[in-house]
């Protein structure tokens, strides 16, 4: 399978600047994918001619470089942006990616710098590596160069985790909010008199040279110096910033890993019974699949699970019915199966977490069915309630020769009473509804005190009986109730 890797900049006409930014971004995410042919695109027009006409070299801009990526015959394509946010420019590149979907097997394209929440931390940790030492009336001022987009939010937000990372820094925009004369005035609030100008861009291009440091009057340099401040300038680029450099390459080889569905098994209901394979796979997944039996209700498995989660990952809570009607629920499983194969499609690593072990009696069966030879697919196994119940109650399921039945206690009452009647040990699953009728039978072949109930195993609401007639005496038990019965093993 032939797979390219194109990289996209918004590009500078700077051929130094270019130089310790873009070009090492684009040699290291190169070197990171080496089985990928590399690409390069810039999304400025206005840079891409200037170019052309000045050097006599054309630059692409996507359009032209995926459409040559596709005339070439690959058939995976990894794209990874070397914008700083989500703004205008990366969205209209994202719609442009997205008109390429069916005209190849995978293609992806690789978050900004800042999009999560982890990212903000990464590039702030990354920033730490550039701010001087700074006395108690000094701070640092960016520039970003902002944005009308919606995404303007990213500015406040960046400037916040910086403060709240012990760096007393002020972030203002070119273009958008907030701009120079807010951050002014916050820093004579602040009572600050040395100010370390530094652009918050990938390069230090032509707003950070003229617009940032110019001696024009209207250069942020000027308009700072005419306020009284004392101005230090920093001309270089987040691209310069070797901490920077290697998260953009983080970003494309995420993009390059094959993405999976997981099924994974919960457990009984403590999320400490959770295998580590299971942990592991919670920590990386883009978005996770919550099963809702009730429209809007609470997942139980999603709040076991919820303590090893990314603060980036997407929650997408789906209500499955549990009616008797086969086409409701056919319905609903194909659905999600769908929703589930276009994320995996676009790159993300999906989940869908469930009680138990995701082979037993679990709604993930039926989405499993329907994904598989679609896309790839991985099921982590869980501890069911039996093996649970039969750990914390000492109470041993089969040994030697002997064998155990699994059987719902939706089956038919003959069903039921042939495999109290042959089988040495038992797992009765599914009693909530006739758990009275239940004891009732092993009341009739002498099972009683052969036997154990427990509801909500591992939970905070866990019930065990080990006497069935006090069972017997409820009026109703929870949905997740098991009993246990093994003829050579007698409750005391």
């Amino acid at each position: 399978m032939k797979k390219a890797l194109l990289v996209v900049s918004f590009g500078t006409s700077y051929h130094e600047t270019r130089e310790k930014t873009i070009d090492i971004c684009e040699d290291k995410i190169k070197n990171s994918l080496k089985s990928h042919d590399f690409f390069r695109a810039y999304t400025s027009n206005m840079i891409i001619n200037k170019i052309k006409k000045r050097d006599g070299i054309e630059i692409d801009n996507p359009i032209q470089a995926l459409d040559k990526i596709y005339e070439q015959g690959y058939d995976e394509v990894i794209i990874q942006t070397l914008h700083i946010i989500c703004g205008e420019e990366f969205n209209k590149l994202k719609e442009q990616v997205d008109g390429y979907s069916s005209k190849f097997k995978k293609i992806v394209l690789g978050r900004p710098l800042l999009t999560h929440i982890e990212d903000y931390q990464e590039a702030v940790e990354a920033i730490k590596h550039q701010i001087p030492h700074m006395e108690s009336n000094e701070a640092v001022v960016f520039m970003g160069h902002g944005t009308l987009h919606e995404s303007h939010s990213a500015y406040p937000a960046l400037e916040y985790m910086l403060r709240d990372n012990g760096i007393n820094a002020y972030v203002g925009t070119v273009e958008g909010y907030p701009e120079i004369e807010h951050v002014i005035r916050r820093l004579k609030e602040g009572n600050i008199k040395t100010v370390n100008l530094m652009p918050f861009m990938l390069v230090a291009g032509d707003h950070a040279i003229n617009d940032m440091a110019g001696d024009e009057e209207d250069s942020w340099k000027t308009i700072l110096e005419e306020d009284g401040f004392d101005v230090r300038v920093h001309l270089k680029g987040l691209g310069e910033n070797s901490y920077i450099q290697d998260k953009f390459v983080r970003h494309a080889v995420k993009c390059a890993e094959n993405a999976k569905f997981y099924g994974i098994g919960a457990g009984p209901g403590d999320g400490s019974l959770l295998t580590i394979k299971a942990v592991n796979t919670l920590k990386k997944l883009d978005i996770l699949y919550t099963p809702e039996s009730k429209k809007g209700g609470d997942s139980l498995a999603l709040s076991i699970v919820s303590e090893y989660l990314p603060e980036s990952v997407e929650i997408k809570s789906r209500h499955f019915p549990m009616s008797f009607d086969g086409n409701e629920k056919s319905l609903a499983w194909d659905n999600v199966a769908q929703e589930i194969i276009s994320d995996v499609n676009d790159g993300k690593n999906v989940g869908f977490v469930t009680l138990g072990d995701p082979m037993i009696y679990s709604t993930y069966v039926y989405i499993m069915k329907r994904i598989l030879g679609e896309v790839e697919v991985e099921t982590i196994p869980g501890i069911s309630s039996f093996s649970n119940i039969a750990s914390n109650q000492n109470f041993p399921l089969v040994m030697d020769k002997e064998a155990l039945v699994v059987i719902p206690c939706t089956m038919e009452d003959d069903k039921i009473e042939y495999a109290l009647q042959n089988y040495n040990s038992i797992v009765l699953m599914k009693v909530y509804k006739n758990f009275k009728e239940i004891i009732k039978k092993l009341e009739k072949y002498d099972l009683i005190e052969h036997a154990i109930l427990v509801s909500n195993s591992s939970q905070e609401s866990e019930n065990v009986f080990t006497d069935l007639k006090e069972a017997h005496l409820e009026d109703k038990i929870s949905y997740f109730s098991t009993i246990l019965v093994n003829k050579d093993n007698k409750i005391k």
